[in-house]
Order: C-alpha cells, then sequence, then structure tokens
C-alpha cells in the first residue's frame, strides 16, 4: 500500500524502538550549504578540471568515462564548518527522536570527513553529537552512486537488526525513489519517505512523505 501524507514536525517517537530507525541526509537536509564554498570537481582522463558541481547537481550527475570526482572540498571538516547553516526545524526532528528514546542516524552521501574532531565539533554546536547519533558515509562505498550506496546501507541494517520500519528525510528525490525500491526486498517492512523542501531565504521547510505499508498493515 502507497500513502501520500503532509509532514508534522511534532511527532516523535516517544518509546524507544530497536525495530525502528529514521535516517536523515546531512546536506540540504539538516544543514543549507554555500555551494560556491561546497563543490565536486570533474576531472577528464589528463587530470584536468572539466566540470564543477554543486552538491544537488552532482546527486544527478553521470560521470562520462574515463572521468573522475574530485570530492577535496567534500571532504573538508573546515569548508564544512565555514559554509553549512543549521537547518533548524530538521535538526530539531533529529534531536526530538533522539531525545524521546527513537533511533535516528545521519545518512550522507559523503565519505569520510579530513578532521574527524572538527567536524564533530562543529555538530556538537547545534547539540548533535556524532558520538550518540551515528553518521553513515555511503562515500566510502566506492564504485556506487549516492541513491544505490544510501539504499544498500538501509538494507544492510534492516537485516542486521530486524527493523520493520525506516524513514529517510532527504532532499533529493532519486534516494528517496531507491530507498522505496527496497519494499520488493523486504516486503514485511514500513518505509516511509521524507522529501525535504528547504527555503534558504524564509527558513520554511515543507516535507512530502510516500509511505509504502505491508497489506497486513493497511
Amino acid at each position: 500500500m502507497i500513502s501520500f501524507k503532509s509532514f508534522d514536525f511534532n511527532i516523535v517517537e516517544s518509546v524507544a524502538s530497536n525495530d525502528s530507525r529514521h535516517y536523515f541526509d546531512l546536506d540540504d537536509t539538516l544543514f543549507h550549504h554555500d555551494n560556491s564554498k561546497l563543490r565536486v570537481h570533474v576531472h577528464d582522463q589528463s587530470n584536468r578540471r572539466v566540470r564543477t558541481l554543486t552538491s544537488s547537481e552532482f546527486n544527478r550527475h553521470q560521470l562520462p568515462p574515463g572521468h573522475a570526482y574530485d570530492f577535496s572540498e567534500f571532504r573538508s571538516s573546515r569548508i564544512f564548518g565555514e559554509s553549512s547553516k543549521p537547518i533548524r526545524k530538521m535538526i530539531a526532528k533529529l534531536k526530538g527522536i533522539h531525545k524521546n528514546g527513537g533511533k535516528a542516524e545521519i545518512l550522507t552521501a559523503r565519505s569520510d570527513f579530513d578532521d574527524k574532531d572538527a567536524f564533530a565539533h562543529h555538530m556538537k554546536k547545534y547539540g548533535i553529537d556524532p558520538g550518540q547519533i551515528h553518521v553513515r558515509r555511503a562515500g566510502n562505498m566506492v564504485g556506487m552512486r549516492s541513491p544505490q550506496a544510501k539504499a544498500a546501507i538501509v538494507s544492510q541494517a534492516i537485516q542486521e537488526n530486524g527493523l520493520k520500519k525506516v524513514h529517510l528525510y532527504d532532499d533529493h528525490p532519486d534516494n528517496l525513489n531507491e530507498f522505496l525500491k527496497l519494499k520488493s526486498k523486504h516486503p514485511d517492512v514500513e518505509f516511509h519517505a521524507h522529501h525535504v523542501e528547504h527555503d534558504p531565504e524564509t527558513g520554511n521547510v515543507n516535507i512530502t512523505t510516500t509511505s509504502v505499508i505491508p497489506k497486513d498493515k493497511k
């Protein structure tokens, strides 16, 4: 069963549940960035830079044969700290779930940062402790695009932890669509895909939720 609904920021898990998990994307879901400071570069066969992408453009980009990505800016903890601005409603949602005993994690397309302590320090300024709220880095899965890598991490967690309900909060539709495709592999699991749209000028956040629920739970 597929259902669509609006989102209520006030809803949090009030009781700890071992079979439920909430995943939050990092970029443009929890933090907005100055795209002039945070980019992915594309190099050709001669290692010459031929294109520069924002994080949103990268999610849609298809790498030409023989080309390679340069993620040095995305690995920089200094640039992350300088370029990121909190999306406060989403951070409050993440912290509310964690505070009330729900299981919340960050699921980012990034790989490891160059200075984990600096990254953790920046996150703690907004009440997010990576020592308590785990950061899953899909960018460490070499050879996989972000949507497939994120879905693979969720699928593994379902198998290893017996999850029955999973949520993904993400700004990019491709990541959410790939997440919902996991239903065919895990038919007994509820999937809730939350599309996050943030307006950096007003601070407003709009979320549209698509849920795929087992027939016996309708």
